[in-house]
């Protein structure tokens, strides 16, 4: 009857999750992110690329998907935060975010909190200060050790989710290159809301036990709980001028994965050798930080990918909806031919599409540099270049400046104070 008892308990409070108003705020504040990001794209492509609709509905069920994942394995592996901790993770990463918004992210915000547990068990003292002394006393109660390895579970699961999603939202962008030319680029950006079900350490009368010998591995010590819903959403923003969304997708999951492992073994150490635990904290705070200065690097090093080619036409994006992807054209393909025309810039492509009003033959060249032949009928209404964006050239001159405008301020600003300039 217990257990009979607890799953109902558990399942009113998923209900009792949707009727949450928290839940809607996330969920707006995802669609207007994917609306700005369509409005960017009309204002440089004349063109939609990305749905909001179809962004949001995909970002939620995967983000449902991943929630549940990182719950279980929260639990399987024996996290058991305290409420209190949560509160001061929320007040730290919102506190953060105003410094750079990127830090809007649990693992600065569970590095900072170890740091600042290290330092107040150093000085007990200050607790006895009128005005700091209840944060501080916090601060020393603090357990940092189960949210250091939920941050590395969480960030496990958006490792999962960012090569799930394989870059379907990235948007293509004409930005200045570091040599003045105008090139092309991909912003990934995108949003998962990711509620979590979670263990919290409770005085004696909830409920007790061990799922097996040695849990909770990761909150030795806590022998009462109860479960607690958390609404979260899980972010992740990149640029890339040097390849494919699905390939930057793929590298910064496979780097992301590193790190959570990383940490999450730090973490288990730090249970049998407690110095370990500033380590992990250390880590999950400039480690995170390091995946950033890697991925700008990397891609200060690397050549522009999105730019012309003497070899054709290099594909920067695909309409959706369109004859090009129909027939599966993707962004970094070179088209070579167009109803047995040679073409080497855009100009050559919209007369070469012309020459056969009715049917469309190709030559494409992939990104493995193979040659594939694709052919389409062609209807009226069809979009001019059947749906394909080209990357800019010596005649671009409508760019994103991001020297004025980061990448945060690209979505979060109106689109009419947007710097778009000539």
């Amino acid at each position: 009857m217990a257990i009979q008892a607890d799953m109902l308990s558990i399942a009113y409070g998923f209900a009792a999750f949707f009727l949450n108003p928290i839940f809607y705020v996330f969920l707006i504040f995802i669609y207007l992110h994917y609306r700005r990001q369509m409005n960017l794209e009309r204002q440089l492509f004349a063109a939609r690329i990305q749905s909001p609709l179809l962004s949001t509905i995909r970002s939620v069920g995967m983000g449902l998907a991943g929630g549940l994942l990182i719950s279980v394995l929260a639990a399987g592996l024996g996290v058991v935060v305290q409420a209190q901790d949560l509160w001061i993770l929320w007040g730290l990463a919102l506190i953060m975010a105003l410094i750079r918004l990127r830090f809007l992210c649990f693992a600065y915000a569970a590095g900072l909190l170890t740091v600042l547990h290290a330092i107040a068990q150093v000085f007990p003292g200050v607790s006895d200060v009128a005005g700091i002394g209840t944060v501080w006393e916090m601060l020393r109660q603090a357990k940092p050790l189960p949210l250091l390895a939920l941050v590395a579970i969480m960030h496990l699961m958006e490792a999962m989710l960012v090569r799930w999603n394989g870059g379907r939202d990235a948007s293509p962008l004409f930005v200045e290159g570091q040599r003045g030319r105008i090139v092309g680029a991909y912003l990934l950006h995108s949003f998962w809301l990711t509620p979590l079900v979670l263990f919290v350490q409770m005085e004696p009368g909830a409920l007790s036990g061990a799922l097996y010998p040695g849990w909770p591995f990761f909150s030795p010590g806590a022998a009462s709980f109860a479960l607690m819903l958390l609404p979260t959403v899980t972010g992740f923003s990149d640029m890339t001028q040097t390849m494919t969304p699905r390939m930057k997708a793929e590298k910064v999951a496979g780097q992301l994965a590193i790190y959570a492992v990383v940490l999450l073994a730090l973490t288990a150490l730090a249970v049998w050798f407690w110095p370990l635990l500033l380590v992990a904290g250390l880590y999950a705070l400039f480690g995170h930080e390091g995946l950033f200065f890697r991925s700008q690097s990397q891609e200060r090093k690397r050549s522009p990918y999105f730019i012309q080619s003497s070899r054709g036409v290099k594909v920067m994006g695909v309409i959706p909806g369109t004859r090009a992807e129909e027939i599966g054209i993707v962004p970094g393909e070179i088209i070579v031919k167009v109803n047995g025309i040679p073409v080497r810039n855009k100009e050559d492509l919209y007369p070469a599409l012309q020459a056969n009003s009715a049917f469309c033959k190709m030559e494409v060249l992939t990104h493995d540099g193979e040659l594939k032949f694709v052919q389409c009928a062609v209807y009226a209404g069809n979009h001019h270049q059947l749906g394909i964006i080209v990357v800019p050239d010596s005649t671009t001159r409508v760019f994103v400046d991001l020297k004025r405008a980061s990448v945060v301020q690209l979505i979060k600003q109106k689109l009419e104070k947007l710097n778009i300039g000539a």
